[in-house]
């Protein structure tokens, strides 16, 4: 019993201070979370939607400038 318990006491602050993670890559066999990796995965995904979306503004707003710029070239061309 007393060795049991001392293995226990000496087990103890390792078991504790495994921290979880949602990276598989990270937390080894037993150190990663299935509900962190959801949530990591999630988070991901919403970054790249709000990233698809800024390059769309960003795709649009160069098409525009590069329209004005055409249309000021053709004013410029046609003052000559």
């Amino acid at each position: 019993m007393p060795r049991s318990l001392l293995l226990l006491t000496a087990l103890l602050p390792l078991l504790s201070s495994c921290a979880t993670t949602g990276n598989p890559n990270q937390g080894g066999l037993f150190g990663w979370s299935p509900a962190k990796a959801d949530q990591r995965l999630s988070d991901r995904e919403q970054r790249l939607d709000q990233l698809d979306r800024e390059n769309a503004y960003l795709r649009s707003r160069s098409r525009s400038l590069e329209d004005t710029a055409d249309a000021r070239q053709r004013q410029l061309e046609a003052t000559r």
